[in-house]
C-alpha cells in the first residue's frame, strides 16, 4: 500500500512539473482540437452508445408487459345434446363458434444465478472502456499538435538562421564589389558570392514551404489557420529514469488502462458464460375478457391467470462449455498483451531517455562552438576587409558559423520532441 502511495504521488508530482512547463498558447490549441476534430465527435457517440447500452442491460430486471387480442372461427364445435323436456333434444355447445380473446400479460424476471447482473456490469465496463478511448486519442491528438507546434517553431528559427546569414554574405557581398571597383578583387569573387546568396535563398524557400505544410497541419487539427507567437522549445518532463517512467506509464497512461480494462471485460465474459446452463425462474401473469365460458358461452367475461415458470437448460451440444473456453483464452490473451506493452513501453521509454540525454550533451558543445565561430567570421570579415585573406576564408567563416547555428536549433527541437513522447508514454496530461 505503502508503494502505491508513493507511485502514485510520483505521478502527481511529474504532472504537476510538467504542467508548469507548458506554455498557455500550446495548451489553448491543444484544447481547442478537442472541440473541433471530428474524430473525437465519432468517439463521444461512441460513448453515448455504449451508456444507452448500459441503460438497455439494466432493463432486463424489469416486467415485460405486453396486450394482446385475438379472434377465431371454429366450425364445427363440440357439443352434447340434451332432453329439451318436449320429447325432443338440444345441443349444448362446448365452445362458441366466434372465439373472441382480449389481454394483458406480464413477464417478470425472478432469479437467473446473477446473469443480469453480471450483464449490466459487463455494460459498464464497455461504457468506461468508450471514455478511456476517448482519453487515448485525446493523448495521441494533444502529442501531434505539440509537435506540429515545435516544428513550426523550429522552421522559424531556422529561417531566422537562414535570413541572417543572408544578411551576412549580401554586406561581404558589398565588400567584395568595393574591392573589385578598386581592384583589389576579382569578378569570379563577386560571382561567387552571389551565387552562395542564391543557394542561401533556395534553402530559404525550402524551409518556407515546409512551414506553410505545417500551418496546414494545425489548421487541420484545431480548424484554424494559426501562427504560433512563441520562439523557444519550452517543453519539458523534468528528469526521470526509465524506470520511474515506467512505473508512472503503468499507473497513468491510457493505454495501460485499457489493457486492463480489456482483461475485466474478458473476465466479465467468463462468468456470464459460466452462468448460461443456469435456469431462469420468471413470474407469468395474463388478464382479460373473453367468451366461452359455461354456461353462456357467447358472454364475455373477465378471467385472470398467476403462475411461476421455470426454464432449465438441458443440452446445447457443448456450445456453453466451448463458450467459457473461448472466454478464458481471451481473458490470457489479453493478460500476455499487458505484457507485451510493458516491454514496448520499456524500450519506447528508455529510446526517447537516450534521445533527450544525447541532445542535451550535443547543445552543451554546440554553445560553445557558436560562440567559437561567430568569433571566427568577425575575424575573417576584419582580415578580409584589409586585404589579408581571401574571400574563400571568409566564405568557409560564414557556413561553419550558419551550421552550427542550424545544429543548435536542431538539437534544441530534436530534445523537445523526445521530451513530447516521454510526456506521452508517461500518460501525462498536459493540457
Amino acid at each position: 500500500m505503502k508503494k502505491m502511495s508513493l507511485n502514485i504521488l510520483l505521478v502527481g508530482l511529474v504532472g504537476t512539473a510538467l504542467a508548469q512547463q507548458t506554455n498557455g498558447e500550446l495548451k489553448g490549441l491543444i484544447n481547442q482540437s478537442f472541440g473541433y476534430f471530428p474524430r473525437f465527435q465519432e468517439l463521444q457517440q461512441g460513448v453515448q452508445v455504449a451508456e444507452q447500452r448500459a441503460e438497455l442491460a439494466g432493463l432486463a430486471t424489469k416486467p415485460t408487459v405486453s396486450a394482446s387480442g385475438s379472434y377465431t372461427y371454429v366450425a364445427p364445435v363440440p357439443n352434447i345434446p340434451f332432453p329439451d323436456g318436449s320429447g325432443g333434444t338440444k345441443n349444448f355447445k362446448l365452445q362458441p363458434n366466434h372465439n373472441v380473446n382480449t389481454g394483458v400479460s406480464i413477464l417478470e424476471p425472478l432469479y437467473d444465478f446473477g446473469r443480469t447482473r453480471l450483464a449490466i456490469e459487463r455494460a459498464r465496463l464497455d461504457v468506461q472502456q468508450a471514455k478511456n478511448n476517448v482519453e487515448y486519442n485525446k493523448s495521441q491528438l494533444a502529442a501531434q499538435v505539440a509537435n506540429v507546434y515545435y516544428t513550426i517553431i523550429y522552421l522559424q528559427r531556422a529561417i531566422d538562421i537562414q535570413d541572417s546569414v543572408i544578411g551576412v554574405l549580401q554586406v561581404n557581398k558589398q565588400v567584395i564589389e568595393d574591392k573589385y571597383k578598386s581592384g583589389d578583387a576579382l569578378k569570379m569573387d563577386v560571382l561567387t558570392m552571389q551565387n552562395n546568396i542564391d543557394i542561401e535563398q533556395n534553402r530559404k524557400a525550402d524551409l518556407q514551404n515546409q512551414l506553410q505544410k505545417q500551418y496546414n497541419l494545425l489548421q487541420f487539427a484545431t480548424g484554424q489557420a494559426l501562427n504560433p507567437s512563441a520562439r523557444n522549445f519550452d517543453f519539458s518532463v523534468g528528469t526521470v529514469d526509465s524506470a520511474g517512467a515506467l512505473q508512472t506509464a503503468q499507473t497513468s497512461n491510457v493505454e495501460f488502462q485499457m489493457a486492463q480494462q480489456r482483461i475485466r471485460q474478458a473476465e466479465a465474459d467468463v462468468a456470464i458464460s459460466q452462468l448460461a446452463n443456469k435456469p431462469s425462474i420468471n413470474l407469468n401473469g395474463t388478464t382479460g375478457f373473453r367468451n366461452g365460458f359455461q354456461p353462456d358461452i357467447g358472454q364475455f367475461k373477465f378471467n385472470y391467470a398467476l403462475g411461476v415458470g421455470v426454464n432449465v437448460p438441458l443440452f446445447n451440444g457443448g456450445r456453453d462449455k466451448k463458450q467459457t473456453q473461448i472466454a478464458q483464452s481471451i481473458v490470457k490473451q489479453n493478460q500476455l498483451a499487458v505484457e507485451s506493452l510493458n516491454n514496448q513501453y520499456s524500450r519506447d521509454i528508455k529510446q526517447a531517455l537516450t534521445d533527450v540525454q544525447t541532445n542535451q550533451e550535443r547543445l552543451r558543445t554546440t554553445a560553445e562552438q557558436v560562440s567559437i565561430a561567430k568569433e571566427a567570421l568577425r575575424v575573417a570579415q576584419s582580415r578580409y576587409k584589409n586585404g589579408i585573406s581571401t574571400n574563400v576564408e571568409l566564405l568557409n567563416a560564414n557556413t561553419n558559423l550558419q551550421r552550427v547555428e542550424l545544429a543548435q536549433v536542431q538539437y534544441e527541437y530534436q530534445m523537445t520532441l523526445a521530451q513530447i513522447e516521454l510526456a506521452r508514454l508517461m500518460g501525462v496530461k498536459y493540457w
